[in-house]
């Protein structure tokens, strides 16, 4: 880990990343530049054109192509943030966010993943509970991760929730169960690792951001309220880190020497051929039989 000298990681939260895997910052971004990315999102969401490419499973695909069934059917943009000069200036090329990726990674920032998430009012659905490394099957366990809350998150709207300390253990195996939107922690598993270690809601505010360890346990719940919950997250890595990755091979410059990136569209970086290497198929789960989680080495 390279921690800079003008850090704004307080001891508290570095305390808290160390213990439980994860800290919050609040008021990264002023509210209003939240409701301006809500606002880009909304309107991409609305548009005619809009492909959306549905995960297996998930009941909000398809609903409709009213402009309501748009907003009420789509649960995620990826890739979206870094073809869209607004959000990728206020958040992901931001030095106000990279501030704390760079405590952790150093002068030299790329972006590695980069999502919208959606809960739609009364039609969200779960996100189910993982690992991110355990999703990537990359090699990777260095990656800095932040999510930042657009709409208002807690509990009635399905926010993130985390098993504090989690993190401290091994990469489990994920597996696939028939109902499964991707490949999951082992559901056996993850009831034992509760009533080990506790479950903590994160509860945010538009413009607050929570960072977590890529080993932490998280889920979110379906959004069971009368409002939506909109949340944008981002992934940083550094060129060093991307050499021994076993999958991945096109990211985007976020900062090199200590300086932001102002560049758009972002430049990219990439490694080899530039062409993403297919992950190893998960374990699936036959109806009735419980799974046992394995570490898996890296």
């Amino acid at each position: 880990m390279t921690q800079v000298a003008d850090s704004p990681v307080t001891n508290e939260q570095l305390a808290q990343w160390e213990e439980q895997g994860y800290f919050i910052v609040r008021n990264v971004i002023p509210r209003d530049e939240a409701m301006e990315a809500r606002g880009v999102i909304r309107n991409h969401i609305l548009a005619p054109d809009l492909q959306v490419t549905g995960d297996q499973h998930d009941p909000m695909d398809p609903m409709g192509d009213s402009p309501a069934a748009r907003q009420a059917r789509v649960r995620k943009l990826g890739n979206f943030c870094s073809k869209s000069p607004l959000i990728w200036h206020t958040i992901h090329a931001n030095d106000r966010v990279m501030r704390y990726a760079r405590h952790f990674l150093g002068d030299n920032l790329l972006l590695k993943f980069n999502s919208c998430f959606l809960k739609p009012a009364r039609t969200g659905s779960i996100t189910p509970w993982h690992q991110d490394n355990g999703l990537w099957r990359d090699g990777e366990t260095e990656p800095f991760n932040f999510w930042m809350a657009i709409d208002a998150a807690h509990r009635a709207n399905g926010c993130l929730q985390f098993i504090p300390g989690s993190h401290k253990g091994p990469i489990v195996e994920h597996v696939l169960y028939e109902d499964s939107l991707h490949s999951e922690l082992p559901r056996d598993h993850v009831p034992l690792m509760i009533e080990k270690y506790g479950l903590h809601h994160i509860e945010l505010q538009p413009g607050d951001m929570v960072c977590w360890h890529s080993s932490l346990y998280h889920y979110s719940p379906v959004n069971t309220s009368e409002h939506s919950r909109i949340g944008i997250a981002g992934v940083y890595t550094t060129p060093e880190v991307v050499q021994r990755t076993k999958r991945f091979r096109r990211f985007e410059w976020c900062m090199k020497d200590g300086k932001v990136c102002e560049e758009f569209p972002p430049k990219e970086y990439i490694v080899g051929d530039g062409q993403a290497l297919p992950p190893p198929p998960s374990p699936r789960m036959a109806p009735g039989v419980k799974a046992t989680p394995s570490a898996v080495g890296y």
